[in-house]
């Protein structure tokens, strides 16, 4: 009976890797070469976020951060996301100005990959000066064929301030500014399945206030394979599995209980 638990545990492994373990051969998605290539990074003005002018990453809008001691000012997470490795980035920053900045990663899906999917990590951080919800600061994700331009389904996102926005919490570190909310860093994910051997656009955006007297940045991450399986531990008679974080719960099954991941 041991035998055959642990042959069925390998096989219900091998299955699992062979239908979500693609690990994407995307360089610097995840910012590990330490640096700013590869990404497009554009600036501009907000609101509604306009970033017409490309640029080369500049200080203090499209930062690199590093892993350490060195958290957030207002939020107090860290400036890394924990999971993810040794760097993030930084989108914008908290001066004002009505300023915008966008990072853009170009995802070259694999052709033959018939379930593919990205992982992003972000974190927020508003003022919310109580403006027109037109005029607020913000953050925006949106992922589109960067040959037609039509957007991925499910794949555009807009965070704008506000002092009820799920998943944020007010600023109480610093003392002289009562306004700011924050999200600590979450995970996200879009489903690029359908799309192989095309090539995706994917832009980060923030922007401050419309009336320029009120900021809003974020972090932001990106894993280089989504779903990847990792053997946790392994005895006698079976194989502990473990996914990515972010998700509520997992339901595992092998080729015969679910015959359209075989």
């Amino acid at each position: 009976m041991k035998s055959y638990k642990y042959i069925l545990s390998i096989a219900l492994l091998l299955s699992y890797t062979k239908a979500f373990c693609q690990i994407s051969d995307q360089p610097n998605i995840d910012f590990e070469f330490g640096n700013t290539s590869v990404w497009n990074y554009y600036i501009g003005t907000c609101c509604p976020i306009a970033t017409p002018i490309s640029t080369p990453a500049l200080n203090d809008r499209h930062t690199i951060t590093t892993a350490g001691t060195i958290v957030d000012p207002y939020g107090q997470f860290p400036v890394v996301c924990a999971s993810c490795g040794k760097y993030s980035m930084k989108l914008g920053n908290d001066s004002i100005g009505a300023q915008a900045e966008k990072a853009r990663y170009y995802i070259h899906v694999p052709p033959g990959i018939t379930n593919y999917s990205i992982i992003y990590h972000y974190a927020v951080v508003f003022e919310d000066p109580g403006h027109l919800p037109s005029q607020q600061p913000r953050f925006e994700i949106i992922a589109f064929d960067s040959v037609s331009g039509i957007p991925v389904p499910c794949a555009q996102y807009s965070y704008v301030a506000s002092s009820n926005l799920p998943g944020f919490m007010h600023s109480t570190n610093i003392d002289s500014i009562s306004d700011v909310f924050y999200k600590d860093w979450s995970m996200g994910s879009i489903n690029l399945t359908g799309y192989e051997g095309k090539t995706i656009t994917l832009d980060f955006s923030t922007g401050d206030c419309s009336l320029g007297g009120h900021f809003g940045y974020a972090y932001i991450d990106m894993s280089s394979g989504l779903f990847a399986i990792s053997t946790v531990s392994c005895d006698s008679d079976k194989v502990t599995l473990a996914g990515p974080e972010g998700y509520k719960q997992y339901y595992w099954y092998d080729s015969m209980s679910c015959p359209e991941i075989g």
